[in-house]
């Protein structure tokens, strides 16, 4: 059997990538995540999925492709599913012979990570060290909910026509393996097996394997990447057909640039048959880098009076370094909410650079404490209790602060009552869709409330706005001359929509790279 290619997410819109790399009968699987059009196209923050039911919403939906055998058997194990996938074997899409040996993961963005908390608990997971924590804090500090159990599952039973959990029923530890084992401490190995509760059965914990350069007799390398969260990788695997490689998500403009041109450079000397190469900004022109974002950051934060508060993406902690040496060149401390507080120590456990909080170093953690707490915020509260501060304390004083919240922590300012001057400093993408231009209106809404200006985002020319942002993604010129080192023989783009793909035809039509524009649920040859 020819080696082949096949997209069950990312072919023809940006992120939900799972996509399917085939050498006769050897499989392996780059990403599973999900796909946050397909998602909104069903459901919203208050109608989700019901877990009950295990996969059926998933299939019925298109949010899972058809491919029976591929997924958890304890989601799959109502009556209801016998008779869901009989109806889906007349999908196009549907197949029941896949048994991948692993899932090579690029990094822990959610269009990425997302359901591989969905599939079979013995299908490893293979990706980098910083990769593998980011993802288990992502679990440790939010909702346990099924497609949310990337690193520990609780299976489910059938009770009543329902599927439930037992309290008694311990946790499991899915297997995961890292492609780079140098900065594996003995601190992120027992935060690896670390299960937070306050009761209930010990988890069942599998230690982290490291090291892996094969998988079942084919090579796999894996090369650091620039991207807007820490620890993203590219890999190259070996097939009979020759190297095939994929990008994951690339930038050129981070403070590591130089670690995705050193990838292009390391993929060109495999003289790759096919590259995978994600497009997400590829019709657009080079916009602002991170140093562009740490000059205006610095800029604003000193001209505003009263409170400060920096919106950027949780996981972004290049940005939150931005902010923090803002805040210390204004005299000011940068405030993380706890969740964030649990982020940092875990990556701190594979990235010694990582900041902690510590009151003398200007890092303080948000002391939102209520009645009740959950096992990881008690241990988040003591491990730094000397960098708690109050909303009462920030109230008193609150241009002595930058307070780190998103939209949908924006009712901790609430605590804070009305402030008299201040800024609301908008450092994360534009609005891509309806719901999220809601949002952005609902924001501009509560920042009137609360006396804060709105800096960023829509607010001003885009050449202002830009300056508070840099995109996670190559620019078209950055990736028309990364895909021009690398010269495979195929390209195969993913993670884009129609503009990205005219830049790809338009670029590389009239040369010796064929693009091959993948179809959803369709397989096609590498040769």
């Amino acid at each position: 059997m020819p080696v082949r290619f096949t997209a069950y997410g990312g072919a023809g819109e940006i992120g939900g990538n799972k996509l399917l790399l085939e050498d006769d009968d050897w499989q392996v699987l780059f990403d599973f995540g999900m796909s946050f059009g397909a998602l909104g196209a069903y459901f919203e923050e208050f109608l989700r999925p019901r877990t009950v039911h295990g996969l059926s919403d998933y299939l019925l939906t298109g949010l899972l492709p058809p491919l029976q055998g591929l997924y958890r058997d304890d989601l799959n194990a109502l009556p209801e599913h016998a008779r869901i996938w009989d109806r889906l074997r007349s999908h196009p899409g549907y197949r029941d012979d896949l048994s991948p040996r692993a899932v090579l993961l690029s990094h822990a963005h959610a269009d990425h990570v997302g359901y591989i908390s969905l599939l079979r608990p013995d299908i490893p997971v293979v990706t980098g060290g910083l990769t593998a924590v980011i993802a288990k804090a992502m679990q440790d500090g939010g909702q346990s909910t099924d497609d949310s159990q990337t690193v520990f599952l609780r299976p489910r039973t059938p009770r009543d026509g329902l599927l439930v959990t037992d309290s008694k029923t311990p946790f499991q530890q899915r297997p995961w393996s890292l492609v780079d084992c140098a900065d594996w401490s003995s601190d992120a190995a027992a935060y690896w097996t670390h299960r937070y509760a306050k009761s209930g059965p010990e988890p069942v914990t599998t230690p982290m394997a490291t090291g892996v350069s094969e998988i079942d007799g084919h090579q796999v390398r894996a090369f650091p990447v620039d991207h807007s969260i820490p620890g993203a990788h590219g890999f190259a695997v070996e097939t009979s057909a020759g190297w095939v490689g994929y990008t994951g998500d690339i930038r050129m403009h981070g403070r590591h640039a130089d670690r995705t041109w050193a990838f292009a450079h390391e993929l060109a000397n495999l003289d790759l048959v096919a590259l995978i190469c994600e497009g997400t900004q590829a019709a657009r022109p080079r916009g602002a880098s991170e140093s562009d974002v740490g000059a205006r950051a610095i800029e604003r934060v000193r001209q505003t009076e009263g409170l400060v508060v920096a919106d950027f993406g949780p996981r972004n902690i290049e940005r939150l370094t931005i902010f923090l040496d803002a805040a210390r060149q204004s005299n000011r401390q940068l405030v993380v909410l706890m969740k964030d507080a649990l982020l940092l120590r875990a990556m701190r456990t594979v990235d010694p650079v990582t900041p902690l909080p510590c009151a003398p170093d200007g890092l303080l953690v948000f002391d939102d404490r209520r009645a009740t707490s959950t096992a990881w915020q008690d241990e988040v509260t003591d491990e730094f209790a000397d960098a708690l501060v109050s909303p009462s304390t920030i109230a008193t004083h609150p241009g002595a602060y930058v307070l780190c919240l998103s939209f949908f922590d924006v009712t901790r300012l609430l605590d804070l009552g009305q402030t008299s001057s201040g800024a609301w400093i908008y450092s994360s993408s534009e609005p891509y869709d309806e719901e999220s231009q809601l949002d952005m209106r609902r924001l501009r809404n509560w920042t009137n409330l609360l006396g804060l200006d709105f800096l960023g985002g829509a607010s001003e020319s885009a050449a202002e706005a830009a300056g508070f942002h840099a995109s996670g993604h190559a620019s078209g010129p950055d990736l028309q001359r990364f895909i021009e080192i690398v010269n495979p023989r195929t390209l195969i783009p993913i993670h884009l929509q129609s503009e990205g793909l005219r830049f790809y035809r338009r670029t590389f039509g009239e040369t010796d790279i064929r693009v091959a524009e993948p179809d959803w649920g369709r397989a096609f040859t590498i040769e």
